[in-house]
């Protein structure tokens, strides 16, 4: 009986130190998992923060390349602008499809003896660069140009429109 005693007190014993540790891994578990928590929405804060700053990254890379291609395309009209206040047209100014279009509707449009004096087909729209002059009128809104293309009559007369 004296070592059934033994035996019995020993499992209460055991059965108590059992419990103590089951409560103690128990706790350490609980707490674990709450600090997992906080850790995944730190993380998926720190994510989500880091998108949104490469999303305006990006967009300020994008105007920022915006911004310079509207400089550029700028400069280039200014220095176009300043070849044809000297007078004379460019091909940066007035291209030669849309300068041959010019000369195609001017040419429907001369009163009877009076012709273009290089032609209008495409190998002839060289000699209009050199003939042509061109004069600038601008105001805030906008800026027109006005070209200076001669003709010549039947009698071979020059002209200016």
């Amino acid at each position: 009986m004296t070592y059934v005693r033994k035996v019995a007190g020993t499992t209460s014993l055991n059965t108590e130190s059992i419990a103590n540790l089951s409560s103690i891994v128990k706790d350490s578990i609980i707490q674990s998992h709450v600090m997992y928590q906080q850790f995944t929405r730190d993380l998926l804060w720190l994510n989500l923060t880091f998108l949104g700053q490469s999303n305006i990254y990006t967009a300020v890379r994008k105007m920022e390349f915006t911004v310079s291609q509207l400089t550029q395309q700028l400069d280039e009209m200014f220095n176009t602008i300043q070849v044809a206040i000297s007078g004379s047209p460019s091909m940066k100014l007035i291209s030669p499809s849309s300068l041959q279009s010019i000369l195609r509707n001017i040419t429907l449009h001369l009163p009877e003896g009076f012709e273009m004096i290089a032609g209008t087909r495409t190998k002839d729209i060289h000699q209009y660069y050199k003939l042509s002059k061109v004069s600038i009128i601008a105001n805030s809104h906008c800026i027109k140009l006005i070209l200076h293309i001669p003709f010549k009559s039947i009698v071979s007369q020059l002209h200016a429109i």
